[in-house]
């Protein structure tokens, strides 16, 4: 069945294209475009070789005579309000016709008479005053049967098509007189006149049933009888000239036939409560048709009112294609939730727009004032009235909205402090978060991870969990009278990063305190520990008072160190350096040795964190306590190497050596404290015999730049 609609859309596309094309190549050019320039009529070359013709006047054949006019040069005959009008235009066209059929015409103009045989029409003579028309119409009917060919049983899809036909008929005739080089064919021109203004009522009723069949079927079965009823009387006052003027046969219809949309929009609207799928489709419907028509119905209005509004109508009527080419995503259900989100500021804008056009044409018309006192007027009150009114009107919709990120700020911070509590509490917290933020209609639990998605239109926005907050699914935002949109995407995303690198920043905080605590505790554990173990076992003995004192000295020493380390407070390289010299000098003579110390002189402002000093402190301590207590050596040398990047130390003894392979470490001794001290600093140690007897250490250890 699709393939027959398909082919029957070809053929009409195809018909209305041939007919269109034929009707406008009829007439015969005498290789001028005739124009109104002033209150005079000039001949525009269609060569550039032949010269123009300024002050047209008249145009004779044997014995024939038609004065050129600018009324005979009038875009359409619609535009002349008085069917008395009307018909002397079309009985001059039929006269100039017969003119144009002689072999020889003469023109008269203010250079005298110049003449010229009749030749045929071709496409290069046609310009973009045809082209231009004749396109919109084929795109715009080719929309309304497509749209019937893929939707064959609905039936808004059948009046659509029914609009799009009338809307492309219309066209194809404004294309075929409005580019006219002069005339066109007196046969049916009048005829075609009264047939355009059928295919008018075609569009404009088309579209009345569009709204009357969706996006719900409303009641009152009479309406359509009655919208094609009094279109049809119209039509039959219109052909058979009832009235003195086209206004009341023609324009006034028109115009009710738009109010009769305006009140269908609202039933459609009061219909839609609760669905916002349907309100989103007639949002994007109710934009296109007010974009589409809105200028055209004041026009209509103005002269139905008898004040006749000359519009250029091969490109001003070509505007009503919105219709057609804009309904494009809505009928291929593509972004609803992205055009939701806009519509508000388009009919703003749109409807601002045409405020401004009418109160120009209410200055002109109603008023006896001149074209430049009217535009001075009309700019005064749009600067001084609408516009702030416009901006008072924008600001009152904007603060309607959901609340802004940084209004949720607190709590996304209580959140985030609670960390990783207790997990029933913290999803509570996160869902009220979202429901605070979009009041959705419903919300549930999911497993959704990843990035924040809309679907369905804009029906659902998921939220993914991370951290041990679960993902979530939020259907119809505002208490389900609105879908979803590209600002409740973007709005949705900074608050999951705001959450996620919150927790993240919080665990990251828990780990590091926990680390420390850690730390803290091997250190008391492994240094002050031993210390205080191996005093309260000397001080039994009256020969072990000395290494008492010794000792009780060192468990401050290393008691002073953990505190200063758990002040985090950086020191100068230099500074360290020389701590260090002074108290491992001291040391080593103290024990009878003889000391060597080489070192070189850090970056001036170079820094050592808090963590590196003291670790590495405690290895120097160590390493020069097992020196002292194990080696038997008689002299200790330490050299130090600092610079940017790493800090290297060596430790040196003349003693009797330990018995392991290069690069291995043994128990005892305190080896495995210096061990895991270098390895917490992310550096490498090794031991080697010295050169000739003795035992040498060797630490890298890495310094963070900007850090250290």
């Amino acid at each position: 069945m699709t393939r027959w609609r398909t082919g029957f859309a070809a053929l009409v596309l195809a018909v209305f294209a041939v007919l269109g094309l034929g009707r406008a190549l009829m007439e015969p050019t005498l290789g001028w475009r005739f124009v109104v320039q002033g209150d005079q009529v000039n001949a525009v070359p269609l060569d550039a070789a032949t010269p123009a013709l300024q002050g047209v006047t008249a145009m004779y054949a044997q014995g024939l005579h038609v004065p050129v006019t600018p009324m005979l040069l009038t875009e359409s005959a619609g535009i002349l309000n008085e069917y008395a009008e009307q018909n002397r235009f079309f009985a001059e066209h039929a006269l100039l016709w017969e003119v144009l059929s002689h072999p020889v015409v003469r023109i008269a103009h203010a250079g005298g008479t110049t003449q010229v045989s009749p030749g045929q029409r071709g496409l290069a003579d046609l310009g973009s005053r045809f082209w231009f028309p004749w396109g919109v119409a084929l795109l715009s009917l080719s929309v309304g049967l497509a749209v019937w060919v893929f939707r064959p049983g609905d039936a808004s899809a059948r009046w659509y098509m029914l609009a799009s036909l009338g809307y492309a008929f219309g066209m194809l005739c404004t294309a075929g007189w409005g580019s006219r080089l002069l005339t066109q064919p007196p046969w049916g021109w009048q005829a075609l006149h009264v047939w355009s203004h059928g295919a008018t009522f075609l569009l404009a009723g088309g579209l009345c049933m569009v709204l009357w069949a969706h996006p719900n079927k409303l009641g009152w079965r009479a309406f359509p009888w009655l919208l094609w009823g009094l279109m049809g009387i119209s039509l039959l006052a219109d052909a058979l000239q009832w009235s003195p003027t086209i206004g009341l046969a023609f324009r006034l219809p028109v115009v009710l036939t738009g109010v009769a949309m305006a009140w269908l929009y609202v039933r459609q609207w009061r219909a839609s409560q609760g669905d916002p799928v349907k309100r989103a489709q007639l949002k994007w419907l109710g934009l296109l048709l007010f974009a589409a028509l809105s200028v055209v119905m004041v026009a209509y209005a103005f002269g139905a009112a008898g004040f006749v509004v000359s519009l250029p109508q091969n490109y001003g009527l070509g505007w009503i294609a919105v219709v057609f080419v804009g309904l494009v995503p809505l009928v291929g259900q593509i972004g609803l939730f992205r055009l939701d989100r806009w519509w508000a500021i388009a009919w703003l804008w749109f409807l601002g727009g045409l405020l401004v056009v009418a109160l120009d044409l209410l200055l002109l018309v109603l008023l006896p004032l001149s074209n430049e006192t009217a535009l001075g007027l009309a700019l005064a009150l749009g600067g001084w009235v609408y516009f702030p009114l416009r901006q008072a009107l924008w600001d009152k919709m904007s603060r309607g909205g959901l609340p802004r990120t940084r209004d949720v700020l607190p709590d996304v911070v209580a959140l985030v402090t609670m960390g990783a509590g207790d997990s029933g509490v913290l999803n509570a917290r996160w869902s009220a978060l979202w429901d605070r933020v979009f009041e959705p209609r419903q919300l549930q639990r999911s497993e959704h991870s990843g990035t924040v998605q809309v679907a369905d239109q804009g029906q659902v926005m998921w939220v993914p969990g991370f951290g041990g907050l679960q993902g979530l699914r939020l259907n119809l935002a505002a208490r389900g009278t609105r879908l979803f949109n590209t600002e409740d995407l973007q709005r949705a995303q900074e608050i999951v990063d705001l959450v996620r690198h919150g927790l993240q920043a919080q665990a990251a905080y828990q780990r590091g305190a926990l680390e420390e605590r850690q730390r803290i505790a091997s250190d008391l554990h492994d240094d002050l520990g031993a210390k205080l173990l191996t005093i309260a076992q000397a001080s039994g003995h009256p020969e072990g008072m000395p290494r008492v004192a010794e000792l009780a000295r060192e468990a401050l020493d290393d008691m002073r160190l953990s505190v200063h380390g758990l002040t985090g407070e950086a020191a100068l390289a230099a500074d360290v350096l020389a701590d260090w010299r002074a108290e491992t000098m001291t040391r080593i003579t103290a024990a009878g040795m003889l000391a060597h110390w080489h070192a070189n002189e850090p970056a001036p402002g170079q820094l050592l964190s808090a963590r590196t000093r003291m670790q590495l402190t405690r290895v120097l301590r160590e390493a020069v306590s097992n020196t002292i207590r194990h080696s038997g050596a008689t002299q200790c040398k330490v050299q130090l190497e600092v610079d940017e990047l790493e800090l290297r130390l060596t430790v040196e003894d003349d003693g009797r050596g330990l018995a392991f392979a290069p690069s291995t470490t043994m128990g005892g001794h305190g080896l495995p404290n210096i061990e895991r001290r270098v390895r917490k600093l992310g550096g490498f140690h090794e031991y080697q015999a010295a050169i000739p007897r003795g035992t040498l250490l060797r630490v890298n250890v890495p310094l963070r730049q900007g850090v250290e």
